[in-house]
């Protein structure tokens, strides 16, 4: 079969599906990316965070042309972070004092962009896209699968992979609208980027660590997080952006602080208890402004689909949602794609059926994403109490992939 000839829908432009389109455009596949933001959303809405890239980066270069390897610092927080010397342990402290009360080995770990990456792997790539493309419903017919929009548009072709987030209308296809649902965790978060600090400020907070530190606080039942999210000109500390969060258990839940004042109230008491330079980051408000509030969810593949013969099938947060803590969800999409576009050049080779091909990708990809989904949420609840991190996965695996005896144990346990 002709590549040209074997038509692959990508649901979802999220950096998932990005690689995806960029391994398959590489592999001179036929796709098409359909995403739920118009183009000027995709490319400009202000949300934007840092996610940890180690164990899957050898997976992101596979899908790459060969000029997008030799640039692929662009896509980091701090491209100027010279990753092969030796980077400081993260600290995690006492947010009250600062006090360092534990150490996570760094070695091997970049932090990219959410939207550096994004603009990375389209910029200039003519990746084939269609933007403001909500989907609505997912058939399959004989050899082929449809997908039909909120628009009236419809569109054919010989496979559908649903990137299309932890909300994935893909998934709900596969299992069912009540399977389908995210189970909710108990954590709440509050996670925005900012910049616009004087050059001293800048300067302190990157103290500590020049990319990333944790704080627990020994009086709330939570964390926060300060690092490093764009650093264009390490000489200019009036240009670096950084990004602030802080995570709580239990109460007040995002139904609660709908209210935007609030919401910005309940944030400042948080964080104006906090030690330098998390004080100094966070405190950087603008009156009016809304922070973003995330509620906990996650979900794991534990239960039998039908994919059809091959012709619908999941990857990254459709496939596997999980909680931030550990740094494994981006790791883990990257994997998805890359063994998926594997799968699909064996198809067009024939040296696979599409259905062989596609079980077998599943195979592997449900038991490595339910394994991350109970380590992550192993790691939030110990990192909870400072008597309990260094019992954690980070400090059993690091940033690694997961452990049959790590997560063995955090099964248990839960």
């Amino acid at each position: 079969m002709a590549s040209s000839d074997f038509k692959v829908l990508i649901l979802g432009g999220g950096n998932c599906g990005l690689a995806l389109a960029t391994g398959l455009k590489k592999a001179g596949c036929n796709y098409t990316v359909f995403e739920r933001d118009s183009e000027h959303d995709f490319y400009h809405r202000p949300r934007d965070w840092g996610m940890l890239l180690h164990w899957g980066a050898e997976y992101l270069e596979k899908l790459l042309p060969d000029h997008l390897q030799a640039r692929i610092k662009e896509s980091r927080c701090n491209p100027h972070l010279d990753t092969s010397a030796k980077i400081p342990p993260v600290p995690y402290v006492d947010a009250l004092t600062g006090k360092v009360m534990a150490e996570i080995p760094f070695a091997g770990v970049n932090r990219v962009s959410r939207m550096k990456l994004r603009q990375f792997l389209t910029k200039g790539e003519n990746l084939n896209i269609q933007f403001s493309k909500i989907v609505e419903n997912v058939s399959v017919d004989g050899d082929t699968a449809t997908v039909s929009f909120r628009d009236g548009s419809s569109e054919t072709a010989n496979m559908v992979i649903g990137c299309d987030g932890s909300h994935s209308r893909v998934r709900e296809f596969l299992v069912g609208h009540e399977a389908a649902q995210l189970q909710f965790v108990d954590l709440t978060m509050i996670n925005f980027p900012r910049g616009g600090y004087t050059a001293d400020e800048a300067r302190l907070l990157q103290t500590m660590h020049p990319d990333f530190k944790i704080a627990a606080h020994p009086q709330k039942p939570g964390n926060g997080i300060l690092a490093a999210l764009d650093i264009p000109d390490p000489d200019d500390p009036r240009t670096w952006r950084f990004q602030n969060y802080i995570g709580w258990w239990g109460p007040p839940y995002a139904k609660d602080l709908q209210d935007p004042e609030k919401r910005m109230e309940f944030y400042r008491s948080w964080v104006s208890s906090f030690c330098e330079p998390f004080r100094t980051a966070g405190l950087k408000l603008t009156e009016g402004e809304v922070l973003p509030i995330y509620s906990g969810h996650q979900w794991a593949p534990n239960i039998p689909w039908d994919n059809y013969g091959g012709k619908v099938t999941l990857a990254g947060d459709a496939a596997h949602s999980m909680l931030p803590q550990r740094g494994q969800g981006l790791n883990n999409a990257i994997k998805d794609a890359s063994d998926l576009v594997d799968a699909i050049k064996a198809v067009v080779a024939g040296q696979q059926s599409l259905g062989n091909a596609i079980t077998a990708y599943e195979a592997e990809m449900k038991p490595r994403g339910a394994k991350e989904v109970v380590l992550s949420l192993e790691q939030a609840l110990k990192a909870r109490d400072m008597t309990t991190l260094k019992d954690s996965p980070i400090f059993k695996v690091g940033w690694q992939r997961s452990r049959d005896d790590v997560v063995d144990s955090a099964a248990k346990e839960a």
